[in-house]
């Protein structure tokens, strides 16, 4: 049966990640993405190609993440257009995980707690994973660690490993670059997946507490990968890998700044494929 305080913390976790998503408006970032093929002793295989993303901000106010370049040289899709065009290009790239939505999970359990802290565990969902929403579906095949700072109740980190199907996802990639894609790829995000976020508090440098934004400070991926596939897609771009690879590494620092403070930020998602 669920714990009712550890659903009780995993309540005030949730909406304390809501009431920060609001607090971005105060913050702009760019994010270093690295990608590596590893065997399954976690030998490298092949670098690919990095990825730095900024993110853009429309004429709403809402933000996008948008390619700003490659570190092959590789010119940034759109790169020159005006954010609303460039939000526009990355509408279709939106992996299946969302944390907010692990927050919301109902099989939950308090495993410890200290002064100033808890950790509470997430368990997979099985109703939940019959919803017909894509990012609930996925959220809650996760099972998950999460460590709360209980003096704001937002997440210090979240680790976790997807062992259900409801992350899984197929179809043709949207491509930017070179000609459409015709082969069927699937989600890298998927089942034996697993991950590792760690948040920090950045303070406002003028001193007010309600423009302090809790940030993903970095993030890293484990993601199985099947060895005899030749292509990989992200970003709207696909590259060519070698084959022997077994899983799919993919690590992310982000640089942000308060309009003026530069600190450490990340934003969440996951490769669609």
């Amino acid at each position: 049966m669920p714990d009712p305080e550890a659903l009780r913390l995993l309540s005030k976790a949730s909406a304390a990640f809501d009431a920060n998503l609001a607090r971005e408006r105060h913050w702009n970032w760019t994010a270093q993405e690295k990608r590596e093929l590893a065997t399954r002793s976690g030998d490298i295989v092949q670098s690919l190609p990095s990825v730095t993303a900024e993110s853009v901000i429309r004429t709403n106010g809402s933000r996008c993440n948008a390619v700003v370049a490659w570190s092959d040289g590789l010119k940034a899709f759109k790169v020159a257009a005006d954010a609303e065009e460039r939000c526009r290009a990355m509408d279709e790239f939106r992996g299946p995980f969302e944390v907010k939505e692990l927050l919301r999970g109902l099989q939950a359990k308090l495993v410890a707690n200290w002064v100033g802290g808890a950790e509470i565990s997430i368990l997979p969902d099985k109703t939940r994973q019959r919803s017909s929403d894509p990012s609930v579906r996925c959220a809650a095949s996760i099972e998950a660690t999460v460590r709360l700072d209980l003096g704001s109740f937002f997440p210090r980190s979240i680790e976790g490993k997807v062992v259900g199907d409801g992350c899984e996802q197929r179809g043709t990639p949207l491509l930017q670059y070179g000609g459409a894609s015709t082969v069927a790829m699937r989600s890298t995000f998927r089942k034996g997946a697993s991950f590792r976020m760690v948040f920090k508090l950045q303070k406002d440098k003028f001193g007010n507490d309600a423009n302090s934004f809790w940030i993903c400070a970095s993030q890293h991926y484990l993601m199985p990968w099947d060895s005899d596939t030749g292509v990989v897609a992200y970003w709207g771009r696909q590259v060519q890998v070698k084959t022997g690879g077994h899983q799919l590494v993919k690590d992310i620092e982000t640089r942000a700044h308060e309009f003026g403070a530069e600190s450490a930020v990340s934003f969440e998602g996951a490769d669609q494929y």
